[in-house]
C-alpha cells in the first residue's frame, strides 16, 4: 500500500523538519533545559491537581 501525503501533511512535515534543523543548530543549554522541564512539571501538577 501506497502513501499519500496531501498538502496539508507535506506542508506540516517541511515545519517540523525546518523545527528540528532550527534546535539541532541551537540547542538549549543544560540549565535551560532543566528550567523548562520544572515548569511543565509545575504546569501538569496544576492541571492534575484542579480536577
Amino acid at each position: 500500500m501506497e502513501i499519500i501525503l496531501n498538502d496539508y501533511h507535506k506542508k506540516t512535515n517541511a515545519e517540523m523538519k525546518a523545527k528540528v534543523e532550527y534546535w539541532k543548530a541551537h540547542p538549549l543549554s543544560r540549565k535551560e533545559s532543566l528550567r523548562r522541564l520544572k515548569k511543565l512539571r509545575e504546569q501538569r501538577l496544576a492541571n492534575q491537581s484542579s480536577w
